[in-house]
């Protein structure tokens, strides 16, 4: 039976597929983050190293802008239905991310979601006017899922047979190879949709415990939707 779903946050359970690229715009640090996104990328800068300088041009910003900001991101359709129905039947659900730490929480308190990882942004101060201070902790680096699934589930005693893992992108393969069920949601890359055992190409959620019950009847018994 099914005992934890992992989802991937940006662009698998709320629409805008990259976190930090949406706040440069909204904040309007986009262009000067440009100047070293393809070294980031690349390699030549290290992860943390990039993740610094990337969140580095939020330094002062207040705590509640971006509260606002992560905030008007809409959900992915079917995103708070579906997560309600697999935690009525016990499903421990939890997000991976390579995101943010703050949206991670902030998403995880407001659909009841259990266990949350991801990349986590200093601010010096307490509350909604606390302010970034340019430090950072890369909890889930690039490529770093697959270890960070491995340990959620040593920690919870459950068992890749047990687990379904969501996500959109090819940073995602790791979560799939170490779930029973794979689901691409609204895929960037053909390698995420042959990876999969359940693909949602048109980005709606609301599908997937029906296409569930068809691929994998143990792991969700009911054939409806709910």
């Amino acid at each position: 039976m099914l005992k934890l779903a992992v989802f991937d946050l940006d662009g698998t359970l709320k629409t805008e597929r990259d976190p930090y690229i949406y706040l440069h715009r909204r904040l309007g640090t986009l262009e000067a983050a440009e100047a070293f996104t393809a070294k980031g990328l690349s390699g030549e800068i290290p992860y943390e190293e990039w993740l610094r300088l990337d969140t580095g041009l939020w330094t002062g910003q207040p705590r509640r802008l971006l509260v606002q900001h992560l905030r008007d991101n809409p959900y992915l359709p079917g995103a708070r239905e579906t997560v309600a129905a697999l935690r009525a039947r016990g499903v421990t659900v939890a997000i991976i991310s390579s995101g943010l730490l703050l949206h991670a929480q902030m998403v995880a308190a407001e659909l009841g979601i259990g266990p949350v990882l991801a990349n986590e942004v200093g601010f010096d101060g307490a509350g909604e006017g606390a302010r970034v201070n340019g430090h950072v902790t890369a909890h889930v680096p690039i490529g770093g899922k697959a270890p960070a699934l491995a340990r959620l589930q040593a920690e919870l005693g459950v068992t890749p047979a047990e687990t379904l893992a969501a996500g959109d992108t090819r940073s995602d393969l790791g979560l799939f190879s170490r779930a029973a069920v794979a689901v691409a949601v609204q895929p960037d890359h053909p390698d995420v949709a042959r990876a999969a055992q359940i693909v949602l190409a048109d980005g709606d959620l609301r599908p997937l415990l029906g296409r569930l019950h068809q691929v994998a009847p143990a792991f969700w018994p009911d054939g409806g939707d709910r």
